[in-house]
């Protein structure tokens, strides 16, 4: 039950925070109705136009921050193959070194 009493509060929060560009955009707008004697409603051109421009920012960003993790991934991921690579090639030295011991051992001569 609480929650549904949070969430309003929550949704009323999020939707007030305005970006740098949409509070320009609403500066501008009120300094126009001043300039022009009209009342400012709260909601003009220039502020719309801020908080798209304040979107797309934070789409560019979240994009950006999504290419890093992609690449880190990436990273992670090359460095898993060249450990299974390179355990592999331990486990191939090690055969070849018993083999080599093998030979070793059946050219050697007994000790008189």
């Amino acid at each position: 039950m609480k929650a549904i009493q949070i969430l309003p509060v929550a949704l009323l929060a999020l939707a007030a925070c305005d970006g740098p560009n949409e509070k320009a955009g609403s500066e501008q707008d009120r300094a126009a109705a001043a300039a022009s004697n009209a009342a400012y409603s709260g909601d003009g051109p220039n502020e719309r136009l801020g908080e798209a421009q304040d979107r797309a920012e934070k789409a560019a960003r979240d994009a950006a921050e999504a290419a890093r993790n992609a690449a880190r991934q990436q990273g992670k991921a090359i460095e898993r193959e060249a450990d299974v690579a390179a355990d592999r090639l331990e486990e191939q030295a090690e055969l070849v070194r018993g083999e080599a011991r093998k030979r070793a051992a059946a050219v050697a001569v007994p000790a008189q």
